[in-house]
């Protein structure tokens, strides 16, 4: 892969209450109306719901998005603030997956508890491997916690890292090469001369 076939890809902060879609949803404004002119062609690489915040990535090749947003093919990270104080064996339900959602068992999750949440609560980190529809919230709610915050701090190898909400980054050569070696999109033989050209 020719350094000029290198997908472009971006890194978004979406704020809460912005929907991933070019159509306004009851009134909520859209991601793509918040990007630059330069940025709007791009295709979103799966979504977060109006309520949820965090990284998104765009990319300008229709088929590397729909690749990256293949359920499996890249972990995405959240770091989650849940009313109450789920118990360990809460937890354990959602490492061990088979909570049943739209018909689907949910795979095996990890999760890692983070601690208190500065203003009661508890912090949580979920690592997904599969893409159902507002799956950590609906799971904890069969927990009896309700999601208070929900954030996509990564996704595979890209960090949200300190980008403000509404802001993005375009990926450097390096990142984009790693992201797609991790997708199973770039041979990781011509992954070094890669980042070199």
């Amino acid at each position: 892969m020719g350094k000029d076939r290198l997908p472009q890809v971006v890194a978004f902060h979406k704020p809460r209450g912005v929907v991933v879609s070019r159509v306004s949803q009851g009134g909520a404004p859209t991601l793509f109306a918040l990007l630059p002119e330069t940025f709007r062609g791009f295709f979103a690489v799966g979504r977060l719901d109006k309520d949820s915040e965090g990284l998104i990535l765009l990319c300008d090749d229709s088929r590397v998005a729909q690749r990256l947003m293949d359920p499996g093919v890249l972990p995405k990270t959240y770091v989650v603030t849940v009313r109450g104080l789920p118990s360990e064996a809460a937890l354990d339900l959602l490492r061990a997956g088979g909570m049943v959602l739209n018909g689907r068992k949910t795979r095996p999750a990890a999760v890692r508890r983070l601690g208190k949440a500065p203003r009661g609560g508890t912090r949580v980190e979920v690592v997904l491997h599969e893409g159902i529809n507002r799956q950590i919230r609906r799971c904890f709610h069969a927990l009896g916690h309700r999601v208070r915050r929900l954030q996509r701090v990564a996704v595979g190898p890209v960090t949200l890292g300190d980008l403000p909400p509404g802001h993005l980054r375009e990926l450097q050569r390096a990142e984009v090469v790693q992201l797609l070696v991790e997708a199973g999109l770039w041979d990781r033989g011509h992954s070094a001369a890669g980042e070199n050209t």
